[in-house]
């Protein structure tokens, strides 16, 4: 299990690199829930498992224009670059490496993002994945203040009822096994800390017209509707660590209790 504490180091240098930028990027991926912990609710929770890359959604920039790209940022900041093809130039994927630190860092967006922004923006040489229900973690960002140095930056990441939203849509969606039990943990994970659950179910409430609420429907009664659906096997070696064998099911099953109330 990655320590993110000790790894944030790496991922404070990225966010200073890009300061410039920052309005239009928003944190997206598996530093989402300690970003929540840390700096949103501030409360203290267990170690959690993920991946250590760092994941930047791209919103929409249009005719906009920079003085220097992304990649120009990142490749001047001295970051390793590693191809997508062994045999093509680019597509590019920056790295992260300094000491015993080493952070992937990826660009994700939307299929509606122009290609505009990916050349003009990011620039052409930089990979930027389009994946599918993208621009649902968009449609509600919270900006967290974090000091880096002598400067305050202000970071967009996605909401976390959206955020939770969205993973509990997508998770099946991954054709990795241990990335898609992650998802379903990270959506595990915003429900059993969230400090206001009673905004993350009106949150919820108001999005039931959304084309994708069928499917978050569907995905939570599959794999957490009883005590026999796969959901528990997926999260049980997650909260191993941290919660006692014998009553992990009571815990997931009081978790989610009121979701499975909300979609009926």
């Amino acid at each position: 299990m990655p320590d993110l504490e000790k790894l944030e180091a790496g991922f404070l240098d990225t966010l200073a690199v890009l300061k410039d930028v920052l309005p239009e990027i928003v944190v997206v991926g598996g530093w989402c829930p300690y970003l929540y912990a840390h700096y949103l609710w501030k409360k203290p929770i267990p170690k959690i498992p993920t991946t250590t890359d760092i994941d930047f959604g791209v919103l929409e920039t249009g005719p906009k224009r920079f003085a220097k790209t992304v990649y120009e940022k990142l490749k001047s900041a001295g970051y390793a670059l590693e191809r997508i093809y062994a045999n093509e130039e680019t597509p590019v994927e920056f790295i992260y490496k300094k000491k015993a630190v080493k952070l992937k860092v990826e660009f994700i967006t939307s299929f509606e993002t122009s290609d505009d922004t990916l050349n003009h923006f990011l620039g052409s040489e930089l990979a930027c994945n389009r994946i599918e229900a993208f621009e649902l973690l968009l449609k509600q960002m919270a900006t967290i203040p974090i000091q880096i140095k002598d400067a305050l930056l202000n970071v967009r990441i996605a909401a976390p009822e959206i955020f939770f939203y969205h993973k509990a849509i997508t998770f099946v969606m991954r054709s990795a096994k241990f990335k898609r039990d992650k998802d379903l943990f990270y959506a595990y994970f915003i429900l059993k800390f969230h400090p206001d659950k009673k905004s993350l179910i009106a949150s919820l409430t108001g999005i039931k017209r959304d084309e994708y609420f069928k499917a978050f429907r569907e995905n939570i009664r599959e794999y957490l509707s009883d005590l026999s659906s796969p959901g528990y096997l997926i999260l049980r070696p997650f909260l191993r660590g941290w919660i006692e064998e014998g009553s992990i099911n009571a815990d997931i099953q009081s978790t989610f209790s009121e979701i499975l109330d909300l979609i009926g």
